[in-house]
């Protein structure tokens, strides 16, 4: 190998270094970092829970269908998926509630029961701020860990029991009550605080569920829709075309949301069928 060889070899391998290092770069900051996006539409509402205080981000309509709380991916509140969402579903006339997970799990430990108070508390101050009814329907949705979050909160005894429906984004098969490191590296969770979402999908009885999946999606999971009993309404949306923030919450996915919302209105629970 000549001189010239070996430098043109050097330089290359180099070359090839930088430009795996950049997405390796990159995937570190965004997802071990908690994200500085602040939202200049919502009001911040504080919320008093047993495992300690807490907030929701409140998106007002102009005339409310009823309370749609939004859980975040294990990065936090974003404009990537969150903020296209909350904003769009207040347009439409739901009050939002947004629930930031990595806010969550960075300021505590909990279990199911507290996931679900939690979520119960951003649905009571959303409606106490939108001045709804006690009886005003309820929908829970998410993205990613938000997703899983949601089915969770979904499927505990003491849900809202105004709950219509969860429309989880993008989940995969496992998760954890908390955020790990080896979570945001993308390992599956393991140990005794998580959680396999099969195992929750029969809880899931009383609502109903419609779980969107990208196309073009390596992580989301699919499989555990089936355990979901025959009683409970259920689909999977597949989103053609788009990777795992279904092209940031974009025309596609938010019109597929639409339409999910109103099936959930149009589809009865069969309460005596199981």
């Amino acid at each position: 190998m000549t001189t010239l060889t070996r430098a043109i070899l050097r330089r290359t391998l180099l070359a090839v270094q930088i430009l795996l290092l950049i997405p390796i770069g990159w995937f570190m900051f965004h997802v071990m970092m908690p994200r500085a996006f602040t939202s200049k539409k919502a009001e911040v509402l504080p919320l008093q829970l047993s495992t300690g205080p807490f907030q929701t981000s409140y998106y007002p309509a102009k005339f409310h269908k009823g309370v749609l709380v939004v859980a975040t991916g294990d990065g936090g509140w974003s404009g990537q998926w969150e903020e296209p969402v909350a904003m769009h579903a207040s347009t439409v006339g739901y009050a939002v509630g947004g629930f930031d997970c990595r806010r969550f799990a960075d300021t505590r430990t909990f279990n199911q029961a507290q996931l679900s108070e939690a979520f119960n508390a951003v649905v009571a101050a959303i409606r106490k701020r939108a001045n709804l009814p006690a009886d005003c329907p309820v929908w829970f949705t998410g993205w990613s860990t938000g997703a899983e979050w949601s089915i969770a909160a979904a499927a505990s005894p003491d849900r809202d029991k105004h709950l219509v429906g969860v429309l989880p984004a993008a989940p995969g098969d496992r998760s954890r009550y908390g955020i790990s490191k080896s979570d945001l590296l993308g390992l599956e969770p393991t140990g005794p605080d998580t959680f396999a979402l099969a195992d929750l999908a029969p809880a899931l009885h009383g609502v109903r569920v419609v779980m969107f999946a990208g196309e073009l999606d390596p992580l989301d999971d699919t499989h555990w829709v089936a355990s979901i009993d025959a009683a409970t309404p259920h689909k999977i949306v597949e989103i053609p075309g788009v990777p795992h923030d279904m092209d940031g919450a974009g025309e596609r996915f938010l019109s597929e949301f639409d339409m999910a919302i109103q099936w959930m209105l149009d589809t009865p629970v069969l309460e005596n069928a199981r």
